[in-house]
């Protein structure tokens, strides 16, 4: 894009971005690095048409928040979202394909007992494993509480100590956070509070370097997928802060 800004593509009416969704980490400011490239190509044009394909192979894409396509994790198979932008008549349209209904011959070779693989033979979207809670605790067992605010959502983080065996466990918090000014908090937004810390890998004390202790010794354990793997986008952002 740096190379190629100050050329002029004047016949150029259809952009295409394949594999814009990666089950790795996105550029720093990605989205505005493609609006760049678009800029390019557009220039003072009103014919050119976007189409942005991806495998389902991450729910979380800062494309998504950017553009502010906030149903896409809940949308259904073979359905489509126009989202559009007040009087502006800028229109993005969002397809989650639905699965061809054909057998492919060579649909044998993905036959594992493996979750993953129905991103391959269906289309779902492609959650990896993540360890579930060992076990069953009371109130009484919980040694600190923390939260992660990531991609919209809140996700409380338990410390906790069953017979002397201490382990974090994570699972979506569905009310707001009680005491804002004081709990700690993980978010990528900078705010001002010192409470907040926008790394997890990056503590500011004696208590967030005890918190990091369980996610360096594989000590953390989630509600389900979903909420490790949105967590796991987080931290694979933290980890590059």
């Amino acid at each position: 894009m740096e190379h190629n800004k100050s050329i002029s593509y004047p016949y150029i009416t259809t952009l295409i971005f394949d594999e814009f969704l990666t089950r790795g980490v996105y550029l720093p400011d990605e989205f505005v690095i493609f609006m760049n490239t678009i800029s390019t190509v557009v220039r003072n044009r009103t014919n050119v048409k976007i189409f942005m394909l991806g495998n389902t192979v991450n729910k979380y894409a800062p494309y998504f928040k950017e553009m502010g396509l906030n149903h896409i994790t809940k949308m259904k198979q073979g359905t489509i979202d126009i989202y559009t932008y007040g009087n502006n008549s800028l229109r993005v349209a969002v397809e989650y394909c639905s699965q061809s209904g054909v057998t492919k011959e060579n649909d044998f070779y993905f036959a594992f007992d493996n979750p993953k693989l129905q991103m391959i033979t269906t289309g779902a979207w492609e959650l990896d494993i993540y360890p579930h809670l060992p076990v069953k605790y009371k109130p009484k067992d919980v040694l600190l509480e923390y939260f992660i605010k990531f991609d919209e959502q809140v996700f409380q983080c338990n410390i906790i100590d069953v017979d002397g065996e201490l382990f974090t466990y994570i699972h979506e918090k569905t009310t707001p956070i009680k005491d804002d000014d004081n709990d700690i908090i993980y978010s990528l937004e900078y705010n001002h509070k010192m409470n907040y810390n926008r790394s997890i890998y990056k503590p500011k004390n004696q208590i967030q370097r005890r918190i990091l202790y369980f996610y360096e010794h594989d000590l953390v354990y989630y509600q389900d997928n979903q909420v490790g793997d949105t967590v796991n986008n987080y931290l694979k952002i933290a980890r590059g802060l």
